[in-house]
């Protein structure tokens, strides 16, 4: 009985103790403090909406570039594009794991050209088949699925380096490229690519080449329309370069189409 009792004056105790409480006026800060922290957490919650902002619109401007003779070879006096990222995506990933694979091998490659404007293949054609077969818009390079490369020892390229070039030569293969080693004319050794079965005829309707595993690329078709972008800005900025070089051979004729069987 005792034991009963007790336990209900200290339960009374308390539950007096927050009647009491709850009747205890609060001091000037704490019905402040009481009032912020009301009016905060009731206030509904800000959705935050992303702003798509242009700020890629000129990433083309900071793409790396070389001026002719860079890797020994007369290139034309239009600058030539090395930046990766000027490259369709996979492609890119590619060209990574050529040069990380090369690497390993204690083979070290500079990119001499990625993405090629239709004027800068303009200019090389004017040049003569001993540089390209193929004129604006049949190139691989156009449509970022092409890259030239060189071997490089001690800052010196190696163009005449047969065996190393077979070296670097097999690694491309095996992930899945054409080799310009391969080919029975215009032998292009540092020159890379992949279309994913598509000709330059496809390539030029605006079809683009099935990529395996899409899920690793979600962003692709937003990708490929920035780089649509860049490019387009690359071909007018250049195309006003060589409209003030001297005109000989850049205004020759390439209405007819160039059977080849390799080409850069």
């Amino acid at each position: 009985m005792a034991k009963i009792i007790a336990l209900s004056i200290v339960c009374f105790s308390f539950f007096s103790g927050i009647v009491l409480a709850q009747h205890v006026p609060f001091t000037v800060n704490e019905t402040e403090q009481r009032k912020e922290f009301t009016t905060h957490f009731s206030s509904p919650f800000e959705v935050h909406r992303w702003e798509i902002f242009e700020d890629t619109i000129d990433a083309w401007k900071r793409w790396d570039v070389v001026d002719n003779y860079e890797f020994g070879p007369d290139r034309g006096n239009i600058a030539m594009i090395t930046d990766l990222q000027s490259l369709h995506p996979y492609f890119r990933d590619k060209v990574l794991e050529l040069i990380r694979l090369c690497k390993l091998k204690g083979i070290e490659l500079a990119i001499v050209e990625t993405y090629r404007t239709p004027t800068k293949q303009n200019e090389y054609k004017a040049k003569g088949r001993r540089y390209t077969r193929v004129g604006p818009g049949r190139s691989k390079h156009q449509y970022g699925l092409a890259v030239d490369v060189v071997p490089v020892i001690n800052s010196k390229p190696q163009w005449r380096n047969i065996a190393l070039w077979r070296k670097v030569g097999v690694v491309g293969e095996r992930l899945g490229m054409v080799w310009g080693g391969r080919w029975r004319r215009l032998f292009d050794p540092g020159h890379f690519e992949w279309t994913g079965g598509l000709d330059t005829y496809s390539l030029a309707q605006g079809n683009l080449p099935k990529i395996p595993k899409e899920d690793l690329y979600p962003c692709l078709e937003e990708d490929l329309k920035e780089l649509q972008r860049h490019w387009k800005a690359w071909q007018i900025q250049q195309s006003e370069v060589a409209r003030q070089l001297p005109r000989k051979g850049l205004e020759k004729s390439l209405s007819k189409p160039v059977s080849h069987d390799g080409g850069d």
